[in-house]
């Protein structure tokens, strides 16, 4: 009877869990990134391209504050279609949880509580995080989900 020799295919075990550690490793701290970013940062813009083709009406209306003045509300079906900008000009301190965000635009609500074209605005940041989510993110023009390993492969048209 002849024996078969595993030497080589035993030698290539520690390479492949090797390998297959430093995946793991490269995709969670990939991941790690991507949460870490999601946090909003000074200069971090929100843009709302405008559109005829608006996504049906959802009725989401964020109340926000202005400093020394009464609020006022953003209506993401209002940004979604005339366009706009939010800009994050300043981080919370320790223990806040609101952003003071600058807004550049048309309009933000079709009624009284409209902020204006240019208001200096603090908005809390699950609010903050809804405007991000409704616009595609943070950034300036087309913008594409988030992916696990980025590439400078243009997916466009």
């Amino acid at each position: 009877m002849r024996t078969i020799n595993n030497r080589p295919n035993r030698a290539l075990l520690p390479a492949i869990v090797a390998a297959t550690g430093v995946v793991v490793a490269a995709c969670a701290l990939n991941v790690i990134v991507r949460l870490a970013h999601t946090t909003p940062h000074v200069g971090d813009i929100v843009a709302f391209l405008p559109s005829t083709i608006a996504p049906a009406d959802d009725g989401t209306r964020l109340l926000v504050h202005r400093q020394d003045q009464f609020g006022c509300v953003l209506d993401l079906n209002v940004l979604r279609r005339s366009g706009g900008s939010l800009v994050v000009e300043t981080r919370p301190g320790t223990g806040m949880s609101s952003f003071r965000v600058h807004w550049a635009g048309l309009r933000t609500s079709s009624d009284s509580g409209n902020c204006g074209s240019d208001a200096d605005l603090i908005v809390d940041r699950l609010d903050l995080d809804v405007l991000s989510l409704s616009a595609g993110g943070y950034g300036v023009g087309r913008k594409q989900p988030a992916a696990f390993f980025t590439s400078d492969i243009d997916v466009a048209n």
